[in-house]
């Protein structure tokens, strides 16, 4: 079964997304907390990205700049959580570390619209890959998810891994499948299916991502293109149960592997 992938994401924005989802889906639960707001999740996400993320370009502690010296249309400056840059990606990240409230549509639009309002100053920016990414310690509440895949931001939280993510390990047990890891007829029927909706997915999707949606016109416009209304909350649904197949899927191939070197 051939995986979609969105040709034009480049390789520093799956690894990036990756260390995401490590960091919040296993590393934050074993890192002791601070005695701040977000008991250390930004400070320690950074430092996370300075040692796994070495060469890349890492915004310092209430980034007001956009990781550099930007300003906003409105004239107005905003903090973004974290700034991760390559010579071809831009990643903008807004984490949240609250397990009461978890992650709302009104935090998701309140980020996407500081991020508008640095492109609408700075065009330049889209001529490199920007990525929105949407971080949170707990589980996102069903409209704060469902507008992040809207609007195209990535979200992440422990064990929901974004769409590249998952298409990035339905590549990795594909390959195990080639390598001839000796699966049960119905392990490889469910990674079809897994591959079929995954699929499905991606180009449902595709449309909403942010570099498909806004693009560089001249080196003082953007142009936003209206994309036709998508079934977000469905998809939400979506992308939460290839998340639980995505994940016992992993398992049980780490299991055969297990069994097999016996």
């Amino acid at each position: 079964m051939d995986i979609l992938l969105d040709s034009y994401l480049p390789d520093a924005a799956v690894r990036f997304l990756k260390r995401c989802y490590l960091f919040t889906n296993s590393e934050w639960q074993h890192i002791d907390r601070e005695a701040t707001g977000d008991q250390g999740f930004e400070m320690r996400f950074r430092e996370s990205c300075m040692t796994n993320l070495s060469s890349w370009i890492i915004s310092q502690e209430r980034e007001m700049r956009l990781g550099e010296d930007y300003e906003t249309a409105s004239g107005v400056l905003h903090e973004i959580d974290i700034v991760v840059q390559t010579s071809d990606l831009i990643a903008v990240v807004e984490m949240k570390n609250r397990p009461a409230t978890p992650p709302d549509k009104t935090d998701v639009i309140i980020f996407f619209a500081k991020i508008l309002d640095y492109l609408a100053h700075n065009p330049l920016l889209l001529t490199r890959e920007v990525l929105p990414a949407f971080i949170s310690s707990t589980s996102f509440d069903e409209s704060g998810l469902a507008t992040c895949l809207g609007l195209g931001i990535h979200p992440i939280a422990p064990g929901l891994r974004p769409v590249p993510v998952l298409a990035d390990s339905a590549l990795r047990m594909k390959a195990e499948i080639r390598n001839g890891i000796p699966l049960a007829s119905e392990t490889v029927d469910q990674f079809d299916e897994f591959c079929i909706r995954l699929n499905r997915l991606s180009f449902d999707l595709r449309e909403t991502w942010l570099t498909n949606r806004c693009g560089f016109l001249s080196e003082d416009a953007i142009i936003v293109r209206a994309i036709e209304s998508i079934q977000s909350l469905a998809l939400s649904r979506q992308i939460r149960q290839l998340n639980g197949d995505c994940s016992e899927l992993l398992a049980e191939f780490k299991d055969v592997k297990a069994r097999s070197r016996r």
